[in-house]
């Protein structure tokens, strides 16, 4: 009899231990947007490819702060600037480096659930035409949460469109993601983190009615994708960290690519 007791204790624990096995690890994600003006956030920039017409290899970089905004600071989306703006791109003309600065400095950005909006969405004039899409360089380092409960291994995704202007005339882009919160873990600090993943793809649609030849259209990247992770204090609920790399593939035949690197931290 003994025996037959102790045998059903040993399948009870099994039995426990199995269970738990399937339990996954779930938080809340979400940003609280409520002390967003105080943010401060460095945004580094890296890029490096070939032009379209060229076989010449190029770099640049751009070094910034992005900090929050005043005024709607009780609840909504986080609203922020660039500030410091310094940009290296030895393949612009100096007067179009200056112009691109200045549109930089007077750009507003917004972030909530929906993803990052941008004040500014028009593309860039000059040699790249659009080929390093500097404007939406923090829209695809900054996630956009769920704002719900999650458990490890969990998905979400985001669709933007948004105009584009492309030589003499206009263009839809579109911003794809698809998020994975990978894990759940503490810092040596005893501060609860989740690290999150994405992969998002961009693509430009060009109007069939759109005035100018064919071969000005093919100067502007129609695609291009690109993968994240980023690292959110589940205690303060705020974005500590966030890094994307991303290729953009021209549409001439040659098929050349751009590769950027967009670094995102918090600076305390």
């Amino acid at each position: 009899m003994p025996r037959i007791i102790n045998a059903a204790i040993l399948f009870s624990v099994l039995a426990l231990g199995f269970a738990g096995c399937g339990h996954k690890e779930s938080a809340r994600i979400e940003i609280d947007f409520s002390n967003a003006a105080d943010w401060r956030y460095q945004l580094a920039v890296a890029i490096d490819g070939t032009p379209q017409d060229s076989a010449e290899f190029f770099s640049g970089s751009l070094r910034a702060y992005l900090k929050g905004l005043p005024g709607e600071q009780s609840s909504g989306p986080l609203r922020a600037g660039l500030t410091d703006v310094h940009l290296i791109a030895p393949f612009m003309p100096e007067a179009e480096r200056g112009e691109v600065e200045r549109r930089l400095a007077a750009l507003e950005i917004s972030v909530s659930e929906s993803g990052v909006t941008l004040s500014d969405t028009n593309g860039l004039p000059g040699v790249l035409s659009g080929g390093w899409d500097i404007m939406r360089s923090p829209a695809r380092v900054i996630p956009a949460m769920p704002n719900a409960e999650m458990v490890v291994g969990a998905s979400w995704e985001r669709e933007q469109r948004f105009p584009i202007a492309v030589p003499q005339g206009e263009a839809d882009g579109l911003l794809y993601q698809l998020y994975t919160l990978d894990s759940l873990y503490k810092t040596n600090a005893g501060i609860p983190v989740a690290a999150i993943s994405w992969e998002f793809s961009y693509r430009v649609a060009v109007s069939d009615d759109t005035s100018g030849s064919r071969e000005q259209h093919l100067r502007h990247p129609l695609q291009g994708s690109g993968r994240g992770f980023a690292e959110l204090d589940l205690q303060r609920k705020m974005l500590l960290r966030s890094q994307a790399t991303f290729q953009v593939t021209h549409s001439n035949a040659s098929g050349r690519n751009i590769n950027e690197v967009v670094h995102f931290e918090m600076v305390e």
